[in-house]
């Protein structure tokens, strides 16, 4: 693409005033936990089949995504460090994107044995998401399948030691309120954003949803001793740049945060580009607008996939049926899974529930 035409469709994407956009990648759909909102527990006769990006195809893409000016690079999945190339992965997304990258990962911290935060670190990443739902073995078990609460708090502990900055991704369930604020009150003595995250309508957590899906609104007075008198936090200072309300209370060293994804719209600040472990890439999450990547790396078209995928993020609020709801994190491992014949396809149902915090859909 000529660089007049990146560049005219960069200003106008610019205009628009929304946030510019970042790589949000799916590595793998396989995880060695359970979680009963994430993996198909509930679906015992549904399967994943991944046909992943190489790491060069990851070094090609966030190439291109550095001519368009995108500076992050997120790392997800599944389990995304049970990918043996993990370490050659991150790697490859830093060097592509270039000096003064963000190159994160989303992580339940019980890293393989072999792997170390040090061995990411050294590679490119920059911060780290860790998914902790309670402090309790017992109850984390219950919630996750499996795994180790204390393992994933030495993995923040090693990444707070590297300097790396640190999220703690914490869904909210009903019925484990209680372990939801020991998590919160760890954002006291350490410096991380603890990230209180409603549940969705999708997926299997569609099996807990009625039972367990509890809004932003209704946890906020659970926290009114510490929320009392906080202050905001400026996503600069965090390094965020996605949709969310984050509070400091006095005196802490970590912030609260909020990612109401149900109860609150927020489309007019989403600035995902997710990609699909074989490369198929999403520029919004409800609208189908999807474009496969893996043969623009092979004619070397990736510039004419880029135009597409800016483009249809310019588009992408003119459909009012989903009311403004489009920073669902739809995980795509859902859409892209084997099911058994018959099966029925589903789109999420979205909440319509109140949100807690004013001026709701507005960029914050």
């Amino acid at each position: 693409m000529p660089d007049t035409d990146r560049s005219a469709l960069l200003a106008e994407f610019a205009a628009s005033g929304r946030n510019h956009p970042y790589l949000a990648f799916t590595l793998n759909s396989l995880c060695n936990l359970d979680c009963v909102f994430c993996k198909p527990r509930c679906m015992p006769d549904y399967g994943h089949k991944d046909r992943p990006l190489s790491a060069g195809g990851y070094a090609a893409i966030a190439r291109e995504a550095g001519a368009w000016k995108v500076t992050k690079a997120h790392c997800s999945g599944g389990e995304p460090t049970l990918r043996r190339d993990i370490v050659q992965v991150i790697a490859a997304l830093a060097d592509g994107l270039g000096t003064g990258a963000s190159i994160g990962l989303t992580t339940h911290g019980n890293l393989r044995r072999g792997l170390t935060v040090d061995q990411l670190a050294d590679a490119g990443l920059t911060y780290l998401n860790v998914s902790l739902h309670s402090l309790d073995r017992a109850r984390s078990a219950e919630i996750m399948g499996g795994g180790d609460p204390d393992r994933a708090r030495d993995t923040i502990n090693a990444a707070l030691a590297l300097h790396l900055k640190v999220k703690i991704n914490c869904v909210v369930q009903r019925s484990y309120l209680r372990n939801v604020l020991q998590v919160v009150h760890l954002a006291k003595d350490l410096p991380v954003a603890v990230r209180l995250i409603e549940l969705q309508n999708i997926g299997p957590a569609s099996a807990i949803f009625g039972k367990e899906y509890i809004p932003e609104a209704e946890v906020r007075p659970h926290l009114e001793e510490w929320l009392a008198g906080a202050g905001h936090v400026s996503r600069a200072q965090l390094g965020v740049r996605s949709p969310g309300d984050y509070l400091q209370p006095e005196g802490w060293a970590g912030s609260i945060g909020f990612i109401s994804n149900s109860s609150c719209a927020t489309c007019s600040d989403a600035n995902r580009i997710k990609i699909t472990p074989s490369g198929v890439a999403r520029p919004c999450i409800l609208h189908n607008r999807d474009i496969a990547l893996k043969q623009h790396l092979v004619d070397g078209t990736l510039d004419e996939a880029f135009a597409h995928l800016f483009r249809a993020m310019l588009d992408r609020d003119g459909n009012p049926a989903w009311q403004g709801f489009h920073y669902v994190d739809y995980d795509l491992r859902w859409d892209r899974m084997r099911r058994p014949q018959g099966a029925p396809v589903t789109l999420p149902v979205l909440s319509t529930g109140s949100c807690g915090r004013t001026g709701s859909g507005e960029a914050r």
